[in-house]
């Protein structure tokens, strides 16, 4: 994923605050799964504070992490 990354507490502010366009679930690089949200006109993927890309073990963890923050839709991705 070459989008920039935005931490996991501004994405719970912006999701709080009902500034997120849309949520996409994908396929994280190896293994799990990532969550990407658009802000504006820009695409940020969930990063924690160690790792370049925040990963969920399952589908479920993520979809339950994004309904946490105040997102009722998210889109996933397979492929």
């Amino acid at each position: 994923m070459s989008r920039r990354g935005i931490e996991e507490r501004e994405a719970r502010a912006l999701g709080e605050a009902g500034s997120v366009r849309s949520v996409s679930i994908e396929r994280a690089p190896g293994d799990g799964w990532a969550v990407v949200l658009r802000v504006g006109m820009e695409e940020r993927v969930v990063r924690s504070r160690r790792e370049d890309v925040r990963t969920w073990a399952t589908l479920d963890s993520a979809a339950k992490w994004v309904a946490r923050i105040g997102i009722a839709e998210a889109v996933v991705r397979i492929g």
